[in-house]
């Protein structure tokens, strides 16, 4: 796993790689949703992914994946930078 942040005037990405088995395509977009999971019912609920987008949407930013099989998965996280009295940065 690699983890790498950028910075702009008003937005900071935070970059989350993996070398796992990745994400086929005809699910990506299906990860995102409460309780989807690919795992056994036994275990786990599926609500990571959708807890994190929540929290990442709420503080108005994005998550986008790529991923490609047997290439692993890339999380990009984009967060608004704020300054102390709670305003956007220009």
């Amino acid at each position: 796993m690699k983890i790498d942040t950028e910075t702009g005037n008003t937005v900071i990405v935070a970059r989350v790689l993996d070398n796992g088995k990745g994400i086929p395509q005809d699910i990506i977009d299906q990860i995102f949703n409460p309780f989807f999971t690919t795992k056994e019912k036994t275990r786990g609920t599926g609500l990571g992914l959708s807890v994190s987008y929540g929290i990442i949407e709420a503080h108005g930013g994005a998550i986008e994946v790529a991923s490609e099989l047997g290439q692993g998965a890339t999380f990009r996280v984009r967060l608004p930078i704020r300054t102390p009295g709670g305003q956007e940065a220009c």
